[in-house]
């Protein structure tokens, strides 16, 4: 999940983390925090979830094998209801 930190939360996140991992302690567990590389918006999103990560990974693959449509074949299939929820 993709949290942002802005205005006064971050000012007081910030404070916390002072090397590239940090260890907190919050009501008797610790977490660490870890400085990600660089990513966009985007890229976090996807990052963060697994669900959506696991899909695109389903495409790449789909795309690898040869199992790609073109938009009406895939607007023909949806009519059919051959995909779908």
């Amino acid at each position: 999940m993709f949290k942002r930190l802005e205005g006064t939360d971050a000012e007081q996140f910030q404070r916390f983390i002072t090397d590239e991992n940090t260890i907190i302690l919050v009501d008797g567990t610790p977490y660490l925090v870890a400085r990600l590389p660089f990513m966009n918006e985007i890229g976090l999103e996807i990052e963060s979830d697994p669900a959506l990560k696991a899909s695109i990974e389903r495409a790449k693959q789909d795309i690898k094998a040869g199992r790609v449509y073109s938009t009406e074949e895939a607007i023909e299939m949806l009519e059919r209801g051959e995909f779908g929820p």
